[in-house]
């Protein structure tokens, strides 16, 4: 695809996409900073109303994103319009054949998909998009038919767990019968709020007498979350313990059990940094190089270059994730004394949008979960700026 055209989209409004912008989306060698800029393009096809003209430079533009070599660039894209009905269907569709990363969140949630669409792409038999297909809000019964079809236990455990997927009773008792012996399916289908009686009855047949009592009283329990996170990596299960860092109150007793749970990544340190959770790193470093935390908070918060960089050596961190650690930390200091009073998201949102533009190679992980990070911030509090 050629270059998109350099325009301003609606311009009337607060951040319009410049022709600088553009101008980075096209040339510029950096991966992350050209994810910063789709991102925000994104976001403006998203949440502001455009003109005809306006919408057919947009789609343009983002056809051009969704052919970008980068998959970072391409994740962006798929991230900030998985919801939105603006996103063209033809570029949801490409979406949808790219790698899991890059389809999952598009095939969860997009609105623009028809049912033809989804089970053309379940005849991939793609484990993970048909995992996701399955998550879907709404699953009709042709769908939901085909995802049995083509799908595995793992895809089948999502679909019956899944209040939103219509299945008739025939083919639940088709899917029962076939993982007769898989209790995840069962307990799936016991949580169902509607429960058809035949199904009931099969159920009573083959499950424990304790499932039995659970399935008599209906106690409707969500079991999605326990699905998602059997299949989800141990790094990625423990996302949001940064943000929880906040809100507990003996810090050294959080981080504490993540180390002895081997919670206590490189990774997780770098995401926290990143998000401005200093608190958080403090103590996970003194942990890790087991000296107490107001001596590691005072070698944190050093603007020398030694004191972290020594203290990361002292608790088996690696040069990049301390070089990493030293640069959030500098962005960090550099914002406590601007002398500007920030709210909790636009802080956070300027932490993680300079995070994404260090001349510094993040994993592909820590980029996705800062990307993703960025997008679920607060879309009211004011944008920052580009570095």
């Amino acid at each position: 695809m050629s270059a998109p055209q350099k325009t301003s989209l609606a311009t009337n409004a607060t951040k319009p996409v410049t022709d600088e912008d553009i101008a980075i989306l096209v040339r510029h060698p950096d991966a992350e900073r050209r994810a910063v800029i789709a991102q925000k393009i994104c976001r403006r096809v998203r949440d502001h109303p455009l003109s005809p003209g306006e919408r057919r430079v947009a789609n343009e533009i983002l056809g051009f994103i969704a052919e970008d070599a980068a998959s970072l660039v391409r994740r962006a894209l798929a991230v900030t319009l998985k919801n939105s009905p603006e996103l063209p269907r033809d570029i949801a569709l490409k979406l949808a054949g790219d790698i899991d990363s890059i389809a999952v969140p598009v095939l969860n949630f997009s609105p623009v998909f028809n049912d033809d669409d989804l089970v053309e792409i379940l005849k991939s038999r793609a484990a993970a998009k048909i995992i996701a297909v399955a998550k879907r809000p709404r699953v009709s019964g042709s769908v939901v038919e085909n995802i049995v079809r083509y799908g595995d236990s793992r895809s089948v455990a999502a679909l019956a767990a899944n209040d939103g997927a219509e299945i008739s009773s025939e083919l639940a008792a088709h899917m029962l019968d076939s993982y007769r012996n898989d209790d995840l399916i069962a307990q799936a289908f016991i949580r169902r709020r509607d429960l058809p009686l035949g199904v009931v009855e099969k159920l009573i047949t083959q499950i424990s007498a304790e499932a039995a009592l659970e399935l008599t009283r209906r106690h409707a329990v969500p079991v999605e979350l326990a699905i998602e996170l059997a299949g989800r990596a141990r790094e990625r299960a423990t996302i949001d313990i940064v943000d929880q860092s906040t809100r507990t109150k003996d810090i050294a007793l959080l981080v504490k059990r993540l180390e002895d749970e081997a919670r206590l990544t490189e990774s997780l340190i770098i995401r926290a940094a990143g998000c401005g959770e200093m608190r958080f790193v403090e103590h996970a470093l003194a942990v890790k190089a087991g000296i107490s935390h107001a001596k590691a908070a005072l070698m944190v918060h050093d603007s020398g270059p030694f004191s972290l960089q020594a203290l990361c050596k002292h608790g088996g961190v690696s040069d990049h994730s301390a070089r990493v650690m030293r640069a959030a930390c500098a962005i960090y200091r550099d914002l406590e004394l601007s002398g500007t009073t920030y709210d909790r998201a636009y802080f956070r949102e300027m932490m993680v949008m300079r995070i994404l533009t260090l001349p510094l190679s993040l994993s592909e992980t820590d980029q996705l979960y800062f990307l993703e990070k960025l997008d679920g911030i607060d879309d009211s509090s004011p944008l920052s700026e580009m570095a």
